[in-house]
């Protein structure tokens, strides 16, 4: 009996022995107050990169500006892609309007030289209707609120969001989160309601992004602003004219050459056919014509040589007809002179646009945005 009795204690003490191992000594486990300080501050971080992305994307348009050379250059942008303004490209600023689906673009003649559109410089200051794909990307349909957005969103999984996050102060006091190292930052404000201030062009094409050459400040636009865009894209619209299409090309040939003079009054008129021919297609599927410039040179022994102009509009592959006339101030003495014509014509092919259309077009899409 007493045998058993020391057995059952000592399986008793081994049982004590065990429950002792299972308490934690206090400090050894568990998040310090440090370490749950930063998860809570980069969990603010997140929710306010969020919120500031759904609000971008939800804005109807937005207005995006930048600085180059010291001058500043705005951009503004609908949720569908219709966009006018300014943008900094390879140290120069390129104007850009885009409406009713087709890209239109004013630059220098350098800028189209460098780009291998036009070495012959016509195109000059005038603007282009083109496909946007000389640009490092289309930045109206990149930079509309919702592709913004997503573009952003996007970026943010190749930035360090493990690190404690960094907060500056903006020139006019406001507080933000700054993610990301230059070239490629995102600014987003760290108050409610939280939205992004501004962005690198870098963070949505690393190898793209940096030929705008600066970072875009970046604001909503509704109400009265949004109706001044409006009004500045209606007038943009107006004044391009007819613009020169840069992926066609066309030559003219002078045939049916016909000179008429006047006797006694020294009027020449020379009338003749033109053709035409065109290489490529026009941007975006959009009806072009030919732009037909004729340059007559007209001489006459002893009388000189005079030049006259004159141009006219046809389809591609059409033939038009032309005239213009000089005319010879004639000696008070009867005479005979023979004269010769020299015809020459040069084609452009120029944007079919109709204006019109285009605002009509721009106003429907306007009037779903409040504007």
């Amino acid at each position: 009996m007493r045998a058993r009795r020391g057995i059952a204690a000592a399986v008793l003490l081994l049982g004590g022995l065990l429950a002792g191992c299972q308490v934690a000594v206090p400090g050894t486990a568990g998040v310090s107050v440090a370490g749950r300080q930063t998860a809570d501050r980069r969990a603010q971080q997140r929710d306010a990169v969020d919120a500031a992305l759904t609000a971008l994307g939800q804005a109807p348009a937005l207005a995006l500006k930048a600085t180059t050379n010291g001058a500043e250059q705005q951009f503004r942008v609908t949720r569908g892609g219709t966009a006018v303004g300014a943008l900094p490209l390879d140290g120069r600023v390129i104007q850009v309007t885009a409406a009713a689906g087709q890209f239109y673009l004013q630059a220098d003649a350098d800028y189209w030289k460098a780009h291998a559109i036009d070495e012959g410089t016509q195109f000059g200051t005038s603007w282009v209707r083109s496909l946007g794909t000389e640009l490092p990307f289309d930045p109206a349909a990149r930079f509309a609120p919702q592709a913004l957005a997503d573009g952003l969103r996007k970026a943010l999984a190749g930035l360090d969001r493990l690190s404690d996050p960094v907060t500056v102060k903006l020139p006019d006091g406001t507080e933000a989160y700054e993610l990301g190292t230059a070239p490629s930052v995102l600014r987003v404000t760290t108050a409610k309601p939280n939205r992004v201030v501004s962005f690198a062009p870098a963070l949505l094409d690393p190898q793209a992004g940096p030929k705008f050459g600066a970072e875009f400040q970046v604001a909503p636009l509704t109400g009265d602003a949004l109706k001044a865009f409006h009004a500045d894209l209606d007038t943009a619209v107006g004044g391009l004219g007819q613009p020169f299409e840069a992926l066609v090309q066309a030559s003219a040939v002078v045939t049916n050459d016909n000179l008429d003079c006047k006797d006694f009054v020294g009027s020449c008129m020379t009338t003749v056919d033109v053709s035409n021919s065109v290489v490529g297609s026009p941007a975006s599927g959009g009806k072009s014509v030919v732009h037909i410039t004729l340059s007559v040179e007209v001489s006459a022994e002893s009388l000189g040589a005079q030049t006259c102009t004159a141009a006219g509009d046809a389809e591609p592959y059409a033939t038009i007809k032309l005239s213009c006339a000089v005319k010879f101030k004639l000696p008070n003495r009867t005479a005979s002179y023979q004269v010769l014509s020299k015809p020459n014509a040069t084609a452009e092919v120029r944007a079919a646009l109709d204006a019109n259309a285009v605002k009509e077009k721009v106003a429907a899409e306007f009037a779903g945005l409040g504007g």
